[in-house]
């Protein structure tokens, strides 16, 4: 009858999806050994990248022009120049003068001179955020500069720029991808690797794919959740502050004309 499959085209398509999802599970184990290789590098350059954005960022806002002048520099060229260039620039073009670099190590340094410029300058925005009053407070009060940095313009900085840095965290952790060109077996690479060994590229790199997501996904919720909650107004939109405003405005009315 026209319509129905043949049964051995049934049986066909059976084995053919069950072929492809052993070899799925098959690539599994090597995929997140090069997971795991992607998290470790993300985690050690954003504490690096962050350290070193904060002493930047400290920096640019100096009023010695010897110390903001080539901090400013470092930083708009880093901005302006892909991280691609970065790290070929570390892994390739040092071992011409003699500082010959592992690969882990040059990959670790590329990624943390360019999210460290691009941390930096969210950092002093939360810091430039702070009113000024806050620090004028903190002088009456007999503070240092470093104790009124620390316990007055940080906490407030901090609520700030969290949200931001989560964010680039999460971007982070997706160029990790561009290590694979200087040969570090983190996820990219190795799912070029078992591609180029077995040619399943759909079953690979779907694989590949779908664990980029589960990692990214939790971290771009949270991000979200930390906007939302650090937000002065809550995360609210402008049309329910309106709404909230007018609500609290009418309760008040009312209860005074009841008085």
């Amino acid at each position: 009858m026209r319509g129905r499959t043949p049964p051995f085209r049934v049986l066909l398509n059976n084995r053919v999806d069950g072929v492809k999802m052993e070899q799925a599970i098959e690539y599994l184990p090597q995929l997140l050994q090069g997971l795991v290789l992607t998290v470790v590098v993300t985690l050690i350059v954003m504490v690096l990248a962050t350290a070193l954005g904060l002493l930047v960022a400290i920096g640019r806002m100096s009023r010695f022009a010897l110390v903001r002048g080539p901090l400013t520099a470092y930083v708009e060229f880093v901005r302006g120049t892909p991280t691609l260039v970065h790290l070929y620039y570390v892994f390739y073009v040092l071992p011409l003068v003699g500082v010959t670099l592992p690969a882990v190590l040059a990959g670790v340094i590329g990624l943390t001179i360019g999210y460290a410029a691009y941390l930096s300058e969210v950092f002093r925005a939360a810091i430039g955020s702070v009113p000024l009053v806050q620090q004028e407070a903190a002088d009456s009060l007999g503070l240092s500069k470093v104790q009124s940095f620390r316990l007055v313009i940080m906490p407030q900085a901090t609520r700030v720029a969290l949200p931001p840095t989560v964010n680039y965290l999460l971007s982070l952790f997706k160029d990790t991808s561009l290590l694979s060109i200087i040969t570090i077996q983190e996820l990219m690479f190795t799912g070029l690797l078992i591609g180029s060994m077995t040619f399943q590229y759909f079953i690979i790199f779907t694989e590949v794919a779908i664990l980029y997501f589960c990692v990214c996904y939790p971290w771009a919720w949270l991000a979200r959740r930390l906007e939302k909650r650090l937000s002065p107004d809550g995360g609210q939109s402008t049309s329910k502050r309106l709404a909230k405003t007018r609500r609290q405005l009418f309760m008040s009315d009312g209860m005074a004309g009841q008085k």
